[in-house]
């Protein structure tokens, strides 16, 4: 659009942030699943949350965890290891809080077969509620914390005050426990999601310095070539087309194909280079350094916003280009 360079330039930049999101996010998903950064993070909260945190650095002692324990059951161990295929690096943790509640309990219940003879005695009793002899566990265990011993104690009490039944007691305590987990996981995941959007930001840096993705450089570059930004504009209206999963095949190569026909300003070729570093001076030097930042910030921000405004725009061209009656 001759007369609207500034939106040319815009949907130059979208088309090259929302390609370079997508790929960011897959190499962000890459590098915390084989570093198993997510596993470890969700380790560390959750001996935080059992009193545990002490012995986070020391692995002989951790084997006797409660922690260890739980999440060396195969219920647990299943639902970590789904995590990569269900594309939910945000989620501090997969676990659901019922899920969890049940397998503390089934440990605890585990821990009375090699435990004093007075916890097994009332495991065995069948006078006593199965909500007694896990109190009997809790106050008699010596492998768990004195913080988690306090609150799973807390727990207790509230459930004997709340449900007199001792058949729906059991029920009661699960849900209490689930609770309790999922508040104390809401508190936790913001510190995660920070440390997450770091990660995304690195990547995108990493990403933009080996692509040599200069958005001021790029700007100038569209606002000075007439036919550059028509070529952009007209395959802006193509976007429509990606509208099912933003990571699906049929999004992706569409995306890689409207940067080939688009011929932006990207790379380290002789060609670019030469235009982009016409003189080597600090101000150019910082310049580039500032605007690659720039960049990293644009590609953290993800591939769903900037898919959205080309979209907009491309609604918005293609009602544009329509004959007016």
């Amino acid at each position: 659009m001759e007369n609207l360079p500034l939106l040319d330039i815009v949907i130059g930049l979208s088309l090259i942030y929302t390609s370079l999101s997508l790929l960011a996010s897959e190499l962000t998903e890459y590098t915390i699943t084989t570093l198993k950064w997510k596993q470890k993070y969700f380790r560390r909260c959750l001996m935080i949350l059992l009193g545990e945190s002490s012995l986070i650095g020391d692995p002989e002692q951790f084997k006797d965890t409660i922690t260890s324990r739980i999440l060396l059951t195969p219920r647990i161990i299943s639902v970590m290891q789904s995590v990569r295929y269900r594309n939910r690096a945000m989620m501090l943790s997969d676990v659901p809080p019922l899920l969890f509640s049940e397998t503390l309990l089934e440990v605890l219940q585990n821990l009375s077969q090699s435990s004093s003879s007075r916890i097994q005695q009332y495991t065995i009793d069948h006078s006593n509620t199965q909500l007694q002899s896990i109190q009997t566990i809790v106050e008699e265990s010596s492998t768990l914390s004195p913080s988690l011993r306090a609150n799973l104690t807390r727990l207790i009490r509230q459930v004997e005050t709340w449900e007199p039944n001792p058949q729906r007691q059991m029920a009661r305590l699960k849900h209490e426990i689930a609770r309790w987990y999922g508040h104390a996981m809401a508190e936790m995941s913001p510190i995660y999601k920070h440390h997450y959007k770091l990660v995304v930001f690195f990547v995108s840096l990493g990403l933009t310095i080996a692509m040599n993705v200069d958005s001021l450089y790029i700007i100038r570059r569209i606002s000075e070539n007439t036919a550059m930004r028509a070529i952009t504009t007209q395959n802006a209206t193509q976007i429509q087309g990606c509208k099912a999963s933003l990571n699906s095949p049929q999004c992706t190569e569409r995306l890689s194909g409207l940067m080939e026909s688009t011929t932006i300003p990207v790379g380290w070729q002789d060609s670019n280079r030469r235009k982009q570093f016409a003189r080597l001076d600090g101000v150019i030097f910082l310049r580039t350094i500032g605007s690659w930042s720039l960049t990293s910030i644009a590609i953290a921000m993800g591939s769903r916003f900037w898919l959205q405004l080309l979209r907009r725009l491309g609604t918005f061209l293609g009602k544009d280009s329509q004959p007016r009656r």
